[in-house]
């Protein structure tokens, strides 16, 4: 579908220097913040939508249409793809569609700048499969994307910077959804490398198109960019959490030590959870094994945390596997933001078969670390709260997914927390935040990802004695 408008020039100082915005009225845009219910997220999505709606007013025109995807209440809506039906039936007239998340700036008119440029000719606009963003793309196969080769490089968007595409992309996409071209991936871990996916199987001729101005660092050019994760108040201390290391006998020499050189000689609260006594690792719970789910060991954990968070009165657990690096002091910071009085969950999230709206679901990947608030520990030990159905059950995707769906809690995703190593992102992606963790020791030398990523800001923390819950 088609709008002609005549050609109209407006010229503003906004932010920094001068814009024509030309053929391109705000309120063509549809702008969807991919936002979390959890209050600390609704909070920074509202101050987004409140701030583009003042630069709309200081261009005296109507503003975009917002959305802010946890009202939709659509299953995996951050995912993307099951938000296209919606978007098409309630905006069926807007010209482009804008996706970011909650931490994206936006400056307004450059956007509209950047979006008008996009014409046939002088005087009318253009109706194109159109996709613009930052591309990132894999310098190599990894397992965040499935493993997947590409012949030639295949650009995916960073998400927190935002991308657009045109309606008529959006209706292309529906159609081909509606022949039965739905995704049938099981699992979403990076949506938007899986939309870019998507868009591949459905239109091979359709790929994203990099725009310089839509950043991942800020610069008087960006139309828009990633802000940086700030903490919400005075840090939480190691003396509020304990931390839960899951580990088991054949790793106790290989990588323990490693952990208590890095990140554990900061935790004040720590245990170690195995399946053998170890009179070199005296802080050590006896809990079951398994080569594979693992849900009856990180169960078991639960129920000896919840104990020493009772004893001790202690407001987080941090459940981490024996081969996860992150930077104390950033955890830290993240926490500040939640309140450890509520039932709070927070990670990593993956999704499991959110095609399908009736079974689909998230869920938060253990090796990334969870951090559980101590009242939903005890909510989840409760009789009848997340027995696992068979102790290999996958823990993740069971108590940090099913099990907290059931009890009405709705996870938390921290895109800083990662589940694979430093060479499994795009470097573009990790330069436009603060990791908190990464894992797996797989062909790394784990002392020096941690140097490298975690040292310098953990700097900030005084080393404490370690504490022995037995």
């Amino acid at each position: 579908m088609c709008f002609k408008h005549s050609m109209f020039f407006v010229f503003f100082i906004l932010f920094v220097g001068k814009t024509n915005v030309n053929g391109l009225d705000p309120s063509d845009i549809v702008i969807v913040i991919l936002d979390q219910k959890e209050g600390y997220h609704m909070a920074q999505a509202e101050m987004l939508k409140k701030n583009i709606f003042e630069q709309a007013d200081a261009l005296d025109k109507d503003p975009p249409k917002i959305i802010l995807s946890h009202k939709l209440n659509i299953n995996g809506s951050w995912a993307i793809i099951p938000l296209l039906n919606h978007l098409s039936d309630t905006y069926p007239a807007s010209k482009w569609f804008f996706f970011c998340l909650e931490n994206t700036a936006i400056r307004l008119s450059k956007l509209l700048g950047i979006l008008s440029k996009y014409k046939e000719n002088k005087n009318s606009y253009v109706c194109l499969n159109i996709w613009i963003g930052h591309a990132l793309y894999d310098q190599e196969p990894t397992i965040i994307h499935h493993f997947a080769e590409h012949k030639k490089k295949f650009k995916y968007p960073h998400i927190a910077s935002g991308f657009a595409i045109s309606s008529t992309l959006l209706i292309s996409l529906l159609h081909k959804i509606n022949e039965g071209g739905k995704p049938k991936d099981d699992f979403s871990i990076d949506a938007s490398y899986e939309f870019a996916s998507f868009v591949l199987k459905i239109d091979k001729g359709v790929r994203l198109t990099h725009v310089s101005e839509i950043c991942i660092i800020s610069s008087s050019d960006c139309a828009t960019y990633p802000r940086f994760f700030h903490p919400c108040g005075s840090s939480v201390t190691t003396e509020n959490i304990y931390f839960a290391v899951k580990t088991c006998a054949k790793f106790h020499t290989e990588r323990i030590p490693v952990i208590k050189r890095t990140w554990a000689k900061y935790a004040t609260n720590i245990g170690y959870f195995s399946d053998a006594v170890d009179k070199h690792l005296p802080d050590t719970f006896i809990v079951p094994n398994t080569t594979q789910g693992h849900c009856a060991k990180t169960y078991s954990i639960l129920v000896e945390a919840d104990k020493i968070l009772r004893r001790k009165n202690l407001d987080w657990l941090i459940i981490s596997d024996d081969d996860t690096i992150f930077s104390m002091a950033r955890m830290l910071r993240l926490l500040t933001c939640y309140n450890p009085k509520s039932p709070v969950a927070i990670g990593e999230r993956y999704g499991f078969q959110l095609w399908d709206n009736a079974y689909g679901y998230e869920y938060l990947t253990g090796g990334a670390g969870v951090a559980l608030s101590a009242p939903l520990v005890h909510k989840m030990i409760k009789p009848g709260g997340c027995n696992c159905p068979s102790s290999t059950t996958p823990d993740d995707m069971y108590l940090f997914g099913i099990c907290l769906a059931r009890m009405k809690v709705q996870v938390v995703h921290s895109p800083m927390l990662h589940q694979a190593r430093p060479s499994d992102y795009a470097p573009a992606y990790l330069a436009s935040q603060e990791p908190i963790s990464f894992h797996k020791f797989w062909m790394i030398e784990p002392q020096m990802v941690y140097n490298e990523w975690f040292a310098e800001a953990d700097k900030v923390l005084i080393t404490v004695s370690r504490h022995t819950e037995l």
